[in-house]
């Protein structure tokens, strides 16, 4: 049976693949304008320059991109254009991890999401809708010195859409497998003369349980198997439905040459989203609801040589836990995390050169409440907290003839605070830290179509509150086992921000006007001053600075468009993105002042995006693509559920033994083909297969993901 549908899957892909060529060969002789994805001017620069002006690592999904992928969520985008790291669950949840810095649900991450350059106020991917994204630029390597805490790994900014005076609007329907249903819609336009304005919507909505992949494309062991367990090949994850609804809408005003503003608002709900604890079960099934405001207002002052901004901003993300998926459940946990404040900027031009000096002020606070039943209060897991940001910064660029240079120096002040709190037996407490960042970067062109570049930069990621503040107790009966869990914590007022360093070398290469393009990208990053917990004598526990990682790792992107030996009157494009990690490896210090070096968890050898897409550049476009994600390492948590698993299965390499229990993850080869139809009349067709090939595969141990589902999309623009 699986020989025959493995037979079935490359016929399909013929089929589609045939259909795409024969529209191509039918196109009528016709020059189109294509847009050089250099000139995009990069928002998170803060300096308004062009990509090739550039000497640090950026990308640019574009929107042609996003809308030619199956694009529930950023997540989905992002894990279907770019090589990044991403780790998925079941129940509208994805991290993202870059350069080994590893994605995690649990804490604060390493990769920092914007939206137009402010907080977005969630690491979650899974719950931005990706109806309202014009395009997303992503930073591959540190940008602490523009953005503060978090830019370690490198930083995702989304620009979302701006309403221009044309009236225009859109509206579409999806249904797919599962029972999945999707609306969007759109309306821009002007109000009057200087005043423009954009509304959207979107809904997605799955109400069947998703199949299992039941196949591997690529060669796994048997020791692999068995961790994805051989009764999940074609099983319905049960407890995935979901429900997730995004509203936006948009002011843009123009008072006169100078001065302009723009106000923004979105919010995104979503109740009853369903969650299996895995796929066993053993964790139990539960639902979550998810509530997100976003506020953000620019106000600006341009003229020739010269733009000032003053930006507010304001999130709130909410999220609430159910005991059980039942009728009887109740909300157990919620927690709300705040992020408010401003930023304000003046770019200066002297000729060749742009100078920022600018200030920003922010506040993370967080806020949690446990109940043991529906109205009765529980002791919270740590107390509330909040941490307050001021810093100054400043970054130069100058451009000449053919060289590149930017470079910035960034002060950031943290205060933190934690809040009393008499279940836990924590007192109110303060304490403050400094830290300086700086960063460098060079472009030179050797020849007219060679590019050399290079950059240098620190980071920093700074430490929850609670961690370098005051002192808490956490207590807990599990009545099933007659047993009090009891736990003390203590601050470390010395405790220290996460620290690196990472130096980049590369070379561009393009060719063919612009239809070659190769880039190699060399990084070696050390991050240091890691946390981790340590019992003191007295049988408390606090945090400190103890470990430290090395990545080192090759990124290689190139693309070619066929449609330059036929004046560029359709575009065929192959193109390829891969990261190769030569090390990630994780020191640890022990007792005798000997270290030690292992493997570091969730971080994939290699990971990478490759494929073909064509496009006749009159309404057809089609899209081939594959997504590989390497072997990673995960500690293993579910042996019980796993009979046929033994202590001499687990990885054993990289300074790990069986006490460890590491288990090795097999890679996985994803594909996912869309094919579309534009008319003249407005009116768009198209229809994708996510998961073509029908793989069995995770991103997170024991949260095996859909498998091959199709979509079908019908959309009208006006």
């Amino acid at each position: 049976m699986k020989t025959k549908n493995f037979k079935l899957n490359h016929r399909l892909i013929f089929s589609l693949l045939t259909l795409a060529f024969f529209q191509f060969a039918q196109a009528e002789e016709a020059v189109v304008d294509s847009i050089n994805v250099e000139e995009v001017v990069v928002k998170v620069s803060r300096l308004n320059s062009k990509l090739k002006n550039i000497p640090q690592k950026i990308e640019v999904i574009t929107s042609d991109e996003i809308q030619s992928v199956p694009n529930a969520t950023l997540a989905e985008v992002i894990k279907r254009t770019t090589n990044l790291d991403i780790v998925q669950y079941p129940g509208l949840s994805a991290t993202v991890g870059m350069r080994g810095f590893s994605p995690s649900a649990h804490s604060r991450s390493y990769t920092l999401i914007l939206i137009n350059g402010k907080p977005s106020g969630t690491r979650n991917l899974a719950s931005i809708s990706a109806n309202n994204i014009e395009r997303v630029e992503i930073v591959k390597g540190p940008y602490s010195t523009l953005y503060g805490s978090d830019a370690m790994g490198g930083v995702i900014n989304i620009i979302t859409k701006t309403a221009t005076e044309d009236f225009s609007g859109n509206i579409s329907q999806e249904v797919g497998s599962f029972r999945y249903t999707g609306i969007e819609a759109s309306l821009a336009g002007k109000v009057v003369d200087g005043l423009n304005f954009d509304l959207g919507y979107s809904m997605k909505n799955q109400r069947d349980d998703y199949k299992i992949g039941d196949h591997n494309f690529l060669s796994a062991s048997e020791e692999q198997k068995i961790i994805l367990d051989e009764k999940s090949y074609g099983s319905r994850m049960e407890n995935s439905q979901y429900e997730f609804n995004a509203v936006n809408a948009g002011l843009n005003a123009t008072f006169n040459e100078v001065w302009s503003a723009d106000a923004r608002a979105s919010y995104t709900f979503a109740d009853d989203i369903e969650t299996p604890g895995n796929f066993w079960g053993t964790y139990g099934q539960s639902m979550k609801d998810l509530n997100r405001l976003n506020l953000y207002t620019v106000v600006e002052r341009s003229k020739a040589d010269n733009t000032l901004n003053f930006s507010p901003y304001y999130t709130s993300e909410k999220n609430s836990n159910y005991s059980d998926n039942t009728k009887e459940g109740f909300i157990s946990f919620k927690d709300n995390v705040k992020e408010y404040g401003f930023q304000l900027q003046d770019l200066q031009a002297f000729g060749n050169m742009k100078v920022i000096l600018g200030l920003d002020y922010g506040t993370y606070a967080y806020e949690s409440e446990r109940f043991s039943d529906a109205t009765t209060p529980a002791t919270p897991y740590k107390p509330n907290n909040k941490n307050v940001n001021t810093a100054v910064f400043t970054q130069l660029a100058y451009n000449i003839s053919r060289l590149d240079i930017n470079g910035g120096l960034r002060y950031d002040h943290y205060s933190y605070h934690i809040d009393a709190n008499d279940d836990l037996s924590a007192k109110a407490a303060d304490e403050d830290y400094n830290t300086l960042n700086t960063s460098l970067g060079l472009q030179y062109r050797i020849l007219d179509n060679l590019k050399f570049h290079t950059s240098f930069g620190t980071a920093f990621s700074v430490p929850d509150a609670y961690k370098v503040a005051g002192k808490y107790e956490v207590s807990e009966y599990f009545p099933d086992w007659d047993y009090w869990y009891v736990k003390s914590f203590v601050g470390n007022p010395d405790l220290k921000p996460e620290k690196s360093s990472t130096v980049d070398l590369g070379l561009k290469y393009a060719a063919l006007d612009q239809a070659l393009n190769v880039d190699v990208t060399y990084f070696n990053t050390t991050h240091k001053d890691k946390i981790a917990e340590e019992e003191l004598e007295s049988g408390e526990t606090t945090y400190t600075n103890a470990d430290k990682s090395k990545m080192e790792g090759l990124e290689l992107a190139s693309s070619f468009d066929f449609g330059v030996f036929a004046e560029r009157r359709f575009k065929l494009e192959l193109y390829s993105n891969w990261t190769f990690m030569f090390k990630s490896e994780l020191e640890l210090k022990n007792e005798d002042g000997t270290s030690e070096f292992k493997d570091m968890r969730y971080v994939r050898k290699s990971t990478g995006s490759f494929g073909i897409q064509f496009d006749n550049l009159k309404g057809l476009s089609s899209r081939l693509n594959a997504r590989y994600s390497g072997a990673r390492l995960e500690r293993d948590s579910f042996s019980g559920v796993r009979p046929d698993w033994s202590a001499d299965d687990y990885y054993t390499e990289k300074g790990y033994t069986p006490e460890d229990k590491m288990v090795e993850h097999a890679g996985s080869l994803i594909f996912d083909y869309s094919l579309a139809y534009r008319f003249k009349n407005g009116i768009s067709i198209g229809g994708s297969v996510n998961n073509l090939m029908d793989e069995n595969y995770t991103e997170k141990d024991g949260y095996n993901m859909p498998g091959r589902s199709f979509l079908a999309k019908i959309s009208y623009n006006f």
